[in-house]
């Protein structure tokens, strides 16, 4: 007999959102985020995944970064509004020699 597995309904997607959103932990993009915080999150996921791909501590990659260690905690916890999105890509050029951005209009 297989299990079926219950997913949590919007109201209680909704209310941890909120309470996530709230609390100094990693922040979650709103449903009604702009192309622009899209963006933003997109890149901060992404010099997240190399941090926690080379098992690396915020401490190592802010030296990498040549930034102090707060900032990049913000980084990390996707406080997106903290940042242009050209500041966050000179730093995701200096974890990867090779960034290709691609662009889709609907």
């Amino acid at each position: 007999m297989t299990k079926k597995t219950k997913f949590p309904s919007d109201a209680e997607l909704n209310e941890i959102r909120q309470l996530l959103a709230k609390g100094p932990a990693t922040r979650v993009l709103p449903k009604t985020a702009s192309p622009l915080e899209k963006m933003k999150y997109l890149i901060c996921q992404k010099i997240v995944a190399y941090k926690n791909d080379r098992k690396i501590t915020q401490r190592q990659l802010a030296k990498k970064l040549g930034e102090n260690e707060s900032l990049v905690s913000k980084m990390v916890h996707y406080n997106i509004e903290e940042f242009t999105v050209d500041r966050l890509m000179k730093f995701l050029h200096v974890l990867y020699a090779r960034v290709e951005i691609e662009l889709s209009v609907a």
